[in-house]
């Protein structure tokens, strides 16, 4: 079986990639800053002072790139935007040039990326060949895409769109799960925002798909067969969880005063499609409803 190292392993999409393929039977090393783990298959790494174990890298032939300071956590200050920043692009730099600079192996490279890359859509389309948006996200996740552009040749490199990522293990769906339990589930704004979701099982299966070649590499939108609106979203929840939910939604204004520009995270529409992965079976369920009711 191929070794496999994943930054960012220590996450939601990484812990749940690394029991995914850990149970394939797969090696799986993390990257962790704490220098006194290297335990488990996880290794060091410090990306300010561009370090990284070299051990880490023995006999790898994947890697999975989703190193990067989590997006969700209050205002977006100069400091707070320069650390999403830096906390991805300079993490996929560091493994670029380690790549490059010992002419290590690898098969393939892996990079993740987020719907945010295309900007508020509204009710317009997208599709991987969308341009990417001129807003704080837009410009991040194209930052941190272009970041692998130096990546030597011979190594295949696809670049996955994540969607709203739905795992039984953490983020929002477990959060929105008690909510609905205490009848306070709520969509923001007037709920009609589009997005994509991610299903932690469908994902896992689309990247081993592409490990095992049988995805050509390539940018793909990681997202459900279909768009949906976030008060669909609220629904299919409250339904799974057998509580009725009468709980008015937040209003939009209310979430600008408090959280400023990080209100995008909430209220922009990304009516994400994944027109590429269509003669791919890598969809278990196709319809939002399904996805939910599977958690």
């Amino acid at each position: 079986m191929q070794t496999i190292l994943i930054a960012g392993g220590s996450g939601l999409i990484g812990s749940d990639l690394r029991t995914y393929f850990t149970e394939l039977g797969y090696a799986v090393r993390i990257l962790t800053r704490n220098s006194t783990k290297k335990k488990d298959n996880a290794f060091y790494w410090n990306v300010k002072d561009q370090i990284i174990d070299p051990d880490a890298l023995s006999n790898v032939e994947i890697i999975i790139n989703l190193a990067g300071s989590s997006i969700i956590g209050g205002r977006w200050t100069k400091s707070r935007k320069k650390e999403l920043t830096q906390s991805r692009v300079n993490a996929t730099k560091l493994l670029i040039d380690t790549i490059n600079d010992k002419k290590l192996p690898i098969k393939h490279f892996i990079q993740a990326s987020a719907m945010g890359y295309y900007g508020n859509s509204h009710d317009k389309t997208i599709t991987e060949e969308s341009a990417n948006g001129n807003d704080f996200m837009g410009k991040l996740c194209h930052d941190w895409e272009s970041a692998t552009q130096d990546l030597n040749p011979s190594v295949k490199k696809s670049i996955l769109r994540i969607g709203l990522y739905l795992s039984v293990y953490g983020g929002v769906y477990p959060i929105l799960s008690r909510l609905a339990n205490f009848h306070l589930l709520s969509a923001f704004g007037n709920g009609k925002m589009w997005a994509g979701y991610t299903h932690h099982q469908e994902f896992a299966n689309l990247v081993h798909q592409i490990t095992l070649d049988k995805i050509a590499p390539d940018t793909y939108n990681a997202v459900g067969s279909e768009p949906f609106q976030m008060n669909a979203l609220m629904k299919h929840i409250a339904h799974k969880t057998g509580k009725a939910n009468f709980f008015p939604n937040v209003p939009a204004f209310l979430l600008k005063l408090v959280l400023g520009e990080a209100s995008a995270t909430l209220l922009n529409s990304y009516k994400v499609t994944s027109p590429k992965l269509a003669s791919y079976e890598i969809y278990k369920y196709n319809s939002l409803e399904k996805a939910i009711q599977s958690l």
